[in-house]
């Protein structure tokens, strides 16, 4: 049976991490993805939770020596293929979707989304190409729909990240592109827009003071 997370990965450290490497890293992510820090946020409740658990397991010497051991029986498994299957990350990236369609978009941490969809790949990320390629694509197209909820900077991480798979879907890459340039278009405008409102409104002060002079 394969160890089915991988908590050095969630917590963003090596196998050989110290103990005060295990601390801060999980700091780092307690302090963004908090509850107390994103009120109603349900994926930065869902990445903090998940970095508890990590660190409970890891930060005690002897449920990280356990994991470990378990983690070595499985580790030739774990590299041949994914370790979850194609159609449990469909489920879940289906699952984030929702929660970032019905989330706050004023309070919505857009960093756990990022964070989120990263998780979902393996360690080696071209081991989804030995999975069935539909349901791949059908769960890259999810990711794309997911990024739609990124912001432009967000976006351009998730295309380095998603390069290797490339080669063998290319319009991933197309579809990526696309939501970048609409993303950077609309944060333009949104930019603009303020300068905008203020020159206006500097203007509706002038004419104001003209006619009160007269």
């Amino acid at each position: 049976m394969p160890v089915t997370k991988d908590y050095y990965k969630i917590l963003n450290v090596t196998s050989s991490a110290s103990p005060g490497e295990i601390k801060n890293a999980y700091r780092k992510l307690a302090m963004k993805y908090h509850p107390d820090r994103n009120p109603g946020d349900t994926l930065a409740a869902a990445v903090f939770s998940e970095a508890a658990e990590a660190y409970k397991i890891l930060s005690n010497a002897e449920t990280r020596r356990q994991y470990n051991y378990e983690r070595t029986l499985t580790a030739e498994e774990e590299y041949k293929r994914p370790v979850e299957t194609i159609e449990t990350l469909i489920q879940r990236i289906h699952k984030i979707n929702q929660q970032a369609k019905a989330a706050d978009p004023f309070r919505f941490n857009k960093d756990a989304l990022l964070y989120s969809i990263k998780q979902l790949f393996p360690g080696n990320i071209e081991l989804l190409l030995k999975a069935n390629s539909e349901l791949v694509s059908e769960f890259l197209q999810l990711v794309c729909n997911a990024a739609n909820y990124l912001s432009s900077y967000q976006t351009k991480k998730l295309i380095v990240f998603t390069q290797p798979l490339f080669r063998e879907h290319a319009w991933l890459q197309d579809s990526l592109q696309v939501t970048l340039h609409r993303q950077e278009k609309t944060e333009h405008w949104e930019k603009n827009k303020i300068v905008l409102a203020v020159i206006v409104a500097m203007l509706l002060c002038a004419v104001i003071f003209l006619v009160a002079r007269k």
